[in-house]
């Protein structure tokens, strides 16, 4: 008989249809034997409440049908023969075998019994510290698999879990933020809580002692400060990790050596940070006079300010070292040698237990010094840059209004040279430039810090870097160096200066430039 394309169809779909419903292999059919037999059951894309057929021999023993999840009695089948059962899919049931209860033993199907769900959440604990447990409530819950926290920390393992109700611990690196539900099921997904959870954090309330010295315990107050696992201080770049003890209300730490006054900021596991509302401020010894003034080299001076007490070395402009040893020392005074070298400029003190360093308003002067020098006609750094000149300069380090080392006024510059980089400079730069009409010579002052002496300083015109002039720097004493115009190349128009080191490295102090 010749079978049409349309009967070839029906026959098609018939077959697609039954494989679609019945969610267990057909096992072999054993009608007389007596024993109890569980064929097929369908359809597997059902949803709770929707009814769901169980197809096989003697069913009418069947005295329960357990799904993973839930339980259905016979009293509460729809029907029972024979050969069939209609059951209601209970709302708690979940994926998973099916086993059918009987008088002379389980069945179990070959094959999970899955359905369609969409889980859902009505609502969520607000707030909660990481480690405690969350609620959240909503529909289908049992099919849940994993909750993500914000920031895409994932838990599958919960504390409870029923239909409505799910039990979670808040994870200690857990941030503020909603949370996504992936949930199981012949079409599984996932779902995002509408509402916030606001995972706690450690607070600031007080500081003590406020000032506090360096190395001396600070006494940190306020809330849920045991999930604080860092400690930051103002210009300390690492936080502090290990604490001297750590409670809910108060951590004890020690202060950096590097500390200065700022903020406190906390840091939890979770990365997120929260900053004191007040500054920690450091006891620092300060100089408030020191006489005489202007000094003889080896004589004695008197320092007098506050906290002098926590001094462990004064440096002197031109020395090489720190002096540690004082004529006498107390909290208000200071009496120290001044040592022979010593030049004009800021004294500096260090501090005990810190790596910070105290400098004086004013300047040592001493006798019999340098003389001073006479103002320019044409000033291109005094005291900072004058007449259009900018700092171009490409140095490691260059600073245009450094105190530590003046040989005129109240600022010099301060370059840094690294041998590594070849050939740098500080630069002078005037784009418009500057006429040289009437002038004949370009002077500079220049000291040079341990391991300049003897060094060349290229003085590079116009970017002639070709034909440089070259002059010899003295370590520990400035030294001023008037160059002809003519053995500069004569330039109508300065518009550069470069003052470049030649492949060497070490530190100077530059002032006083100008043309004359």
């Amino acid at each position: 008989m010749k079978i049409t394309y349309t009967v070839r169809l029906v026959i098609l779909t018939a077959l697609f249809a039954s494989i679609t419903f019945f969610g267990c292999k057909k096992d072999t059919s054993d009608t007389s034997s007596g024993v109890t037999q569980l064929l097929s059951f369908g359809p597997t894309g059902a949803q709770p409440g929707d009814t769901i057929r169980f197809f096989g021999n003697n069913l009418n023993t069947v005295t329960e049908i357990d799904f993973t999840g839930a339980s259905v009695a016979s009293s509460n089948f729809i029907s029972q023969s024979n050969t069939e059962i209609h059951v209601i899919v209970p709302g708690e049931t979940e994926k998973g075998y099916v086993t059918l209860k009987t008088p002379s033993g389980d069945i179990t199907s070959k094959t999970q019994f899955n359905i369609g769900v969409t889980a859902i959440i009505s609502s969520i604990t607000a707030v909660a510290r990481p480690g405690e447990n969350i609620t959240i409530k909503g529909d289908y819950l049992n099919w849940v698999t994993g909750v993500t926290f914000n920031y895409g920390k994932v838990v599958t393992t919960f504390v409870n879990q029923s239909k409505d109700q799910l039990e979670v611990t808040v994870p200690e690196d857990a941030q503020t933020g909603t949370l996504v539900l992936t949930y199981s099921g012949t079409d599984s997904g996932f779902v995002e809580s509408t509402d916030t959870l606001h995972v706690t954090l450690p607070w600031v309330t007080a500081l003590s002692p406020n000032p506090v010295k360096h190395a001396d315990n600070l006494t940190i107050t306020g809330t849920d400060l045991d999930l604080a696992t860092k400690v930051y201080f103002s210009g300390v770049t690492d936080p502090v990790t290990d604490f001297v003890n750590q409670s809910a209300t108060q951590i004890v730490v020690k202060v950096p050596g590097a500390t200065v006054n700022g903020k406190i900021t906390l840091e939890a596991a979770s990365g997120v940070k929260t900053t004191s509302s007040m500054d920690l401020n450091m006891v620092m010894p300060a100089v408030t006079t020191m006489s005489p003034n202007p000094i003889d080299a080896g004589a004695n001076v008197t320092i007098n300010g506050t906290n002098l007490n926590l001094v462990n070395g004064i440096s002197f402009v031109g020395g090489t070292a720190p002096i540690t040893t004082f004529v006498s020392q107390s909290a208000s005074k200071i009496v120290v040698t001044v040592p022979q070298g010593t030049l004009k400029g800021k004294v500096t003190l260090s501090v005990v237990n810190s790596t910070l360093t105290v400098q004086s308003a004013d300047d040592l002067v001493l006798n019999g010094g340098l003389p001073p020098l006479a103002d320019f006609p044409l000033p291109i750094y005094t005291d900072g840059l004058q007449n259009g000149f900018q700092d171009w300069s490409y140095t490691t380090t260059h600073d245009f209004n450094n105190t530590s080392n003046v040989r005129q006024g109240t600022t010099s510059i301060l370059g840094v040279y690294d041998a590594g980089n070849g050939y740098q400079g500080l630069t002078f730069h005037n784009s418009a430039g500057v006429s040289t009409s009437g002038y004949t010579k370009l002077e500079f002052s220049v000291f040079g810090e341990a391991g300049t002496d003897g060094k060349t300083l290229n003085v590079v015109i116009n970017g002639n870097y070709g034909g440089p002039k070259g002059v010899t720097i003295k370590g520990g004493e400035w030294s001023t160096f008037s160059l002809n115009l003519s053995d500069l190349g004569s330039p109508a128009t300065l518009t550069e200066i470069v003052l470049q080191s030649a492949g060497w490295g070490g530190t100077i102090h530059v002032d006083h430039v100008g043309l004359r």
